[in-house]
Parts: C-alpha cells; structure tokens; sequence
C-alpha cells in the first residue's frame, strides 16, 4: 500500500486492502498514478502519496492557486466566489472569534472575514504566497506547528485536507492550538460526487482526479480521523459549489465551466433545489465538516 492515508485507514479498520479496487488508470498531471477505490468504505484516493509532501509546496514559485495565477489579485479574482459563500457560511462561527486558516493560499476569504473577526493568522507553505501575505500585514506562517499554542476559536482547513499525506498529524497539532470548546471546520472534495459516483462521466474523472488529491473523502472517513484526533460533536454536511447548468454542461459538451457558459440556465430556487436534491442522496460534491475540542 503506497498510499499513506489509505494504509493508515486500513490499519484502523475502516478500509480492507482486499476490497480495493483501481477505479481510473490515471490522474490528469500523471499517466504514472492511477486511482483507487475501497469498496468496503467508498473511499477514493491516489494509488500513491510518495510524491507527495510539504516540500512538494515550499518550492512551488508561481503563485498557489488552482489555476496557478501569476499575482495575488488575479488569484483573488477566481476565488471571489468560493470566498464570498464562505463569509456568509461561516461568518457566525468567526465573528469575534481567535482564527487561524491553514493553507490560505491567496487569502480572500481573510480579506473579507477579517473585519469580523477578533484575530486572524494564515498558515501559507508556499513561500510567495507567504511573503504576500506578510507584506500585506497578516500575521501568517509556514507551519502551524509555529502558531501559538491554546489561543484560537476556530481553526479553518478549506480544500486542504485532501493534500495532506499525515492528515492526522495536522489534526493532533491544530487540536493543541483550539481553546476549550474551540472549532475545526474542514471543506473537502466528495468522494460520492455524482459526476462520477452517479453519471461516471469519463471526461469529468480524466478532469478531476489529480495527483495532489491524495484522497478523496466520504464522511466516514473525515468522521474517523477526527475521532482519532480527540474531536468530539462533529457535524458533517454536504454541499454543493457546481449547479445544475454547470452538470448539464458536463453532460452535453463533456466540458468543464458550465455555469459560466450556460449560465442563463441557472437561477438562485433552480440551484437551491439541486443542491438540496444531491444533498438529501449524499451525492454533492463537497463535504463540509465542524467538530469541536
């Protein structure tokens, strides 16, 4: 087993090496990773995470962002959306609240969650993101094994999770920095996407899988390790950021950016209705989790 996080969930039990299974032949960045299944957890990962680890982040020199934008502000103009609709998700957990968010990457949620909140750190390993950040007057780190300890309310992980080949380690440190009574929350990819769980639409899983999504998460698993870290009343949600032109779109033109191409398709009761469908089936294609110390 060369994938870190799925050996270390099959010595827990929550994963059978026999059930395993190859789910797709590659990822899209590598044609010598191929993806993997356990058909006793549902859990979807990388059939390594060798490849894989800070480093792999520390030497990156474009800026860090999926599209790999070449300054802060062209980064902030792509994440604006996903952004905004975690203020409004998560600004009551954050208002007057010490947080710290791990991997922040261009930082636009802190921008516009800052004036909110009591205390803001960032924790960036990617060095130009980091010195960014810094310029610009955050309190930020490479490591949040450097934060302080005992002084945070609410410790933010969004779509970082699934990078990370010691899962359980980040989740031990960041327990060690909450107060009593403090929240984890964690935003990561769905292992039961229904483009792929449901559709098994070819062009969308040669799209998605990529190899630094080490693992792609069910509930069960985010449950089990933060069990395993000593968190307690975790509350998992699904959640969906792509619409139904956005799916539409994936059907008929096999293509990604739907609801942008397509948008005339899409409206705030249509959306919310889709949303609400592929929650009430477990099928959205992202898992929301909250847990306290």
């Amino acid at each position: 087993m060369k994938n870190k996080i799925a050996k270390t969930l099959c010595e827990w039990g929550f994963c059978d090496e026999a059930a395993i299974e190859e789910f797709y032949p590659q990822v899209r960045d590598r044609d010598d990773i191929a993806v993997l299944k356990c058909k006793k957890s549902g859990l979807i990962f990388t059939s390594t995470s060798e490849h894989m680890n800070l480093s792999h982040y520390e030497e990156k020199h474009e800026f860090p962002h999926y599209w790999k934008e070449d300054d802060r502000e062209k980064a902030l103009v792509d994440s604006f959306e996903d952004d905004s609709r975690r203020k409004e998700q998560f600004l009551p957990l954050i208002s007057n609240k010490n947080w710290v968010d791990v991997g922040t990457g261009a930082g636009g949620v802190l921008d516009l969650l800052k004036p909110y909140a009591n205390k803001v750190v960032a924790v960036e390993p990617q060095q130009r993101a980091l010195d960014a950040l810094q310029k610009i007057g955050y309190e930020a780190y490479s490591d949040i094994a450097d934060v302080p300890d005992d002084e945070f309310d609410v410790v933010t992980l969004f779509h970082v999770f699934e990078h990370l080949t010691d899962p359980l380690d980040l989740l031990n440190i960041a327990f060690g920095k909450l107060k009593v009574g403090g929240k984890i929350i964690i935003e990561v990819p769905h292992a039961n996407d229904f483009l792929f769980s449901y559709l098994d639409l070819e062009e969308f899983k040669k799209f998605t899988f990529w190899s630094e999504h080490l693992v792609l998460h069910n509930r069960g698993s985010l449950t089990t390790f933060l069990e395993k870290a000593n968190f307690s009343n975790i509350v998992i949600s699904g959640y969906q950021r792509y619409n139904l032109a956005n799916h539409l779109h994936w059907l008929k033109e096999k293509k990604p950016s739907g609801h942008i191409k397509w948008s005339m398709l899409s409206s705030n009761q249509l959306d919310t209705a889709y949303s609400n469908m592929l929650q009430a089936i477990d099928m959205t294609d992202t898992l929301i989790a909250i847990a306290e110390k």
